[in-house]
């Protein structure tokens, strides 16, 4: 019985070490993390890739920042582990009076390499243009 309960034991840690792996950077801090991503450089790889850590709920996320009141119009990318997930869009867009944020939820390891994963106002008019072409 204490080699069964061993056992069991032992699977449940090993399957706890397999969290989702995402990179984690912000381009403020270093611009390697900027959309020119190079996500196949293994020393970006080993600088950035971070095994999240709670398992079950951990997610991959990549913001793009947009800045309005830096002069040059700053862009800012943060890509990171994630814990609370925003239902319903992968994609989905937050704003403020300084800035607005492109933002994108993926569930595989190192899904927010991309630079296409953040939603781009083509793609946002795309999807909402249907719905205001039914008030006019």
């Amino acid at each position: 019985m204490k080699v069964f309960a061993t056992c069991i034991t032992l699977l449940a840690l090993s399957g706890a070490a397999y969290g989702i792996q995402c990179f984690v950077c912000n381009s403020k801090m270093d611009s390697a993390c900027q959309d020119e991503f190079n996500y196949d450089s293994p020393a970006l790889q080993e600088a950035f890739t971070q095994t999240c850590d709670n398992v079950t709920e951990a997610f991959c996320r990549k913001s793009k920042i947009y800045l309005k009141e830096v002069p040059s119009g700053e862009v800012r990318v943060v890509r990171e582990c994630a814990y609370q997930r925003r239902e319903i869009y992968d994609c989905y867009q937050k704003r403020s009076e300084d800035y607005y944020i492109d933002v994108c939820q993926c569930d595989e390891d190192l899904c927010n390499s991309s630079p296409v994963l953040t939603l781009s106002l083509a793609s946002a008019l795309a999807v909402t243009l249907p719905f205001f072409a039914r008030f006019l």
